[in-house]
């Protein structure tokens, strides 16, 4: 204990090298690709305006009568779905300069997490989706933050195909444990994110029910999704303790439930059953 208390010592946290409104990009050692929070934020809405041409053509599109489908028009996504799916978070935290070797160590915030999501359809095209995430951390921070709780809100446009939306969430650790080293891997200290809400962009790719699949056990569609975030958390790291803006990817492929076959069995009886 004394000699690992001696060797921490010798260490101290890289002094940060923007301001508190800057994101750190972690292939930018020069600094030229940071950016002023306002300028991501912009870019965050903007992706909203993608979604308003396709929109307002999609509303142009006539309904299809009572009782005929078109086999070649992709449905509207169902009104109600559960999505099963798995999330990749990544930011870039702080790093530590070792004095007795002048080696610097950057640290990752990495959640792996199970995502489970249902997400509502209002009208015909606005969308909601609440999820709760739930995982660990594999990156080199793991000893300091083991694990994650994640509950998201998404809403915007979803499409036959294409979604855009906007979204708040907060990334929780529950067992921190600052300036902990890894005793298999050694290193320095590690960081600590704590408080950390952020909102951002999403853009999901959802596929068609493969026609093998309908009507059959296991039917559903795969989603993929893609965000960029701006995260607001506070750091603790040796003896830097700040609140800043970072930026986070992530990186989502998941799975709705079924195809509808119910919802349609339904509608087609009510129908029949009208005089």
């Amino acid at each position: 204990m004394a000699s690992s208390a001696a060797g921490q010592a010798t260490r101290r946290a890289a002094a940060p090298t923007t301001g508190p409104q800057r994101f750190d990009f972690p292939t930018d050692p020069n600094k030229s690709l940071c950016v002023r929070f306002p300028r991501l934020a912009a870019a965050v809405l903007g992706l909203g305006c993608l979604a308003a041409p396709v929109a307002a053509h999609a509303a142009e599109e006539p309904e299809a009568s009572e009782g005929f489908v078109d086999p070649r028009a992709r449905p509207l996504p169902r009104k109600h779905r559960f999505r099963l799916g798995l999330q990749m978070d990544y930011m870039r935290l702080s790093a530590a300069i070792d004095e007795d070797t002048e080696k610097v160590q950057r640290f990752q915030f990495i959640p792996l997490q199970l995502d489970f999501a249902y997400q509502g359809r209002i009208g015909r095209y606005i969308m909601v989706r609440p999820s709760l995430a739930i995982g660990g951390n594999p990156a080199n921070t793991v000893e300091a933050m083991p694990m994650v709780v994640h509950p998201q809100l998404f809403t915007g446009y979803q499409g036959r195909l294409v979604g855009v939306a906007l979204g708040y969430g907060f990334l929780g650790a529950p067992v921190q444990n600052k300036d902990a080293v890894s005793d298999i891997r050694g290193g320095l200290g590690q960081p600590i994110l704590s408080n950390a809400h952020h909102i951002g962009g999403e853009l999901s790719f959802t596929t068609r029910v493969h026609r093998h699949r309908e009507s059959a056990p296991g039917a559903g569609e795969l989603s993929i999704i893609l965000r960029v975030a701006g995260l607001n958390g506070r750091t603790q790291h040796f003896e830097i303790d700040t609140r800043r803006w970072r930026a986070m990817f992530t990186f989502g492929l998941g799975w709705y439930f079924g195809d509808g076959r119910r919802a349609r069995t339904r509608r087609a009886d009510r129908a029949a059953g009208a005089p």
